[in-house]
């Protein structure tokens, strides 16, 4: 889920840059800060082991610095850069074809308004039940993708008492026997509706009620391809391979990115102590 800034750089300022990067809340120092500092741990407790008299000898010590040196010059054999930028190309794809098709409403309710004629009580009875049908399509499907839409409506009892659906539409979507998901039962009820109201003459033309079918037929794409990509993630192999890449290349970084001091020249020896 991703946190609004916009009210942190909404006016121009030097200090947007700051406000922006010392976030907390979504940002990637969150995101990485137990990782970070535990291997920041792990590589005082190497440079302490390194550095003291106490844990290795001269040889040893000698025999570290080659192995240290023998990892830094290997470290580019681990193409990470590369692999990083085709994860995220496919994290932020993935995140857009999801942000597109969470199925907006506004939509197909504006031309439901527009195109279902009457003043009339049914006829506007009829508009809201057509754009109420809309919304219980989307919370059905929510509840199955969502762990914060299950526990808000639970059951098809909790969905009723929010006003989404009534109770005789609760028993009829309960009677109906599917081995599969009732998301689309809705739709269904939509359809008939337009029928029904073109039937009657609420609908001025064919054209129209095709618009509207159109419509509603979009709209069910959308949520459509949300439950795709709940149901086939990102293939296991790519993640775990992008992400023992990342835990091998810092596992690595513990030993070879230590600061050499040595009284002999040695091809890694630093010039300067930082440690």
């Amino acid at each position: 889920m991703t946190i609004s800034y916009n009210l942190d750089v909404a006016t121009a300022s030097p200090f947007n840059f700051f406000r922006l990067i010392f976030r907390w809340k979504g940002s990637i120092w969150k995101s990485c800060v137990k990782e970070l500092c535990i291997w920041t741990i792990l590589y005082l407790i190497i440079t302490f082991i390194y550095r003291t008299p106490y844990f290795l000898t001269d040889e040893q010590k000698v025999i570290f610095e080659n192995i240290a040196y023998y990892f830094d010059t290997r470290l580019d054999y681990i193409p990470l850069t590369f692999m990083l930028g085709f994860f995220v190309q496919t994290i932020v794809r993935r995140w857009s074809v999801l942000f597109e098709n969470m199925g907006y409403v506004e939509s197909p309710a504006i031309y439901i308004g527009g195109y279902v004629y009457g003043t009339d009580n049914e006829c506007r009875l009829l508009r809201r039940t057509m754009a109420r049908y809309l919304c219980l399509t989307q919370l059905l499907v929510y509840r199955d993708i969502s762990v914060r839409v299950r526990k808000r409506f639970p059951t098809y009892e909790s969905i009723v008492k929010a006003g989404f659906m009534l109770e005789h539409e609760k028993e009829k979507l309960e009677s109906i026997r599917l081995d599969f998901d009732k998301y689309w039962v809705p739709i269904n009820w939509i359809y008939a509706l337009i029928f029904r109201a073109r039937k009657e003459g609420k609908v001025p033309s064919d054209s129209f009620a095709n618009k509207l079918c159109d419509e509603i037929k979009y709209y069910r794409y959308n949520i459509q391809m949300l439950c795709n990509y709940d149901w086939v993630p990102i293939p296991l192999a790519y993640p775990q391979l992008v992400f023992l890449a990342v835990y091998v290349y810092f596992a690595l970084c513990l030993i070879s990115r230590q600061f050499i001091i040595t009284e002999r020249d040695a091809p890694n020896k630093s010039s300067i102590d930082l440690t």
